[in-house]
């Protein structure tokens, strides 16, 4: 095996012309994958030092990542935490901090693990990713990129660029559990976030995510729509719990069964709805 570290976006798309090339950036989840013979790749492009794919900019509706920033950045920095904070709230409970001082938001989303803590509030903000190659760069919704556990639609010599975060409306209420088997450094058996925007006890916009229930990281779209429009209330929170257990279709496994998947949903829910009322 082979590296090299890339100076430029240019030396980038050379080197993933190449057959048996990964990108390599903090290696948290890579290296991993490599110890354990799951890849073995010809050639490590280092990334870690292109400018261009580093950074946080907000125009007038948008917050941008750049693939390569490090968690640790994303966490402090105060145009994520004015304007999309429950990113930098869930980055704060993503493995621990030397993970977040290597681990990048790019890497999180490449790797597309089914419990990444980071999809939730990338896909409640509406996420687009920007991907290049050699034909170009073209925009995708975070949604459509994820195809599978570890899989996406990158195709051979692709990577992400850019993250975009549209800056949501003001007032809305943000809320994240992930539940797992210890306090720290834990992988989400099941995990749910939302952003909720009331006016006068009536939901104007509800957005609902979850992880670790299906292959990949969903928006639970048709319960936002159901309950869209109508008054938070008791009865309304209890219909909301059935339809979260009965949107949903989890695996069984060694960590939780698919019965229990199910029902923390339900419950993580109701919590985030009740928050609501208090």
């Amino acid at each position: 095996m082979r590296y090299q570290r890339v100076a430029d976006e240019r030396e980038l798309l050379e080197g993933l012309s190449r057959p048996g090339t990964a990108i390599l950036c903090g290696g948290t989840d890579l290296l991993i994958k490599m110890r354990a013979g799951m890849i073995q790749p010809e050639l490590l492009l280092d990334i870690s030092q292109v400018e261009s794919l580093h950074g946080i900019r907000v125009d007038e509706s948008n917050v941008e990542i750049g693939t390569a920033t490090l968690e640790s950045d994303i966490i402090r920095s105060s145009l994520v935490n004015e304007h999309v904070p429950l990113l930098a709230s869930v980055l704060r409970q993503l493995g621990s901090v030397q993970i977040r001082n290597r681990g990048t938001l790019g890497g999180n989303i490449v790797n597309a693990s089914p419990a990444a803590d980071s999809a939730i509030p990338l896909l409640l903000y509406d996420t687009e990713i920007q991907i290049a190659g050699p034909e170009g760069e073209r925009w995708i919704r975070l949604e459509d990129f994820f195809s599978g556990p570890g899989r996406t639609t990158l195709e051979s010599g692709q990577y992400v660029r850019v993250l975009r975060l549209p800056i949501p409306d003001a007032g809305f209420s943000s809320f994240f559990h992930k539940v797992g088997k210890r306090n720290a450094l834990t992988i989400a058996i099941a995990s749910l976030g939302t952003l909720v925007r009331l006016d006068e006890g009536v939901i104007r916009e509800l957005r609902v995510a979850v992880g670790s229930v299906a292959p990949t990281p969903l928006r639970l779209r048709e319960i936002e729509d159901q309950l869209t429009g109508r008054i938070l209330d008791h009865s309304l929170i209890a219909e909301a719990r059935e339809l979260a257990v009965n949107s949903i279709s989890p695996i069984s496994d060694v960590r939780a069964s698919a019965n229990y998947r199910k029902n923390v949903i339900g419950d993580l829910l109701v919590r985030a709805l009740q928050a609501q009322m208090t």
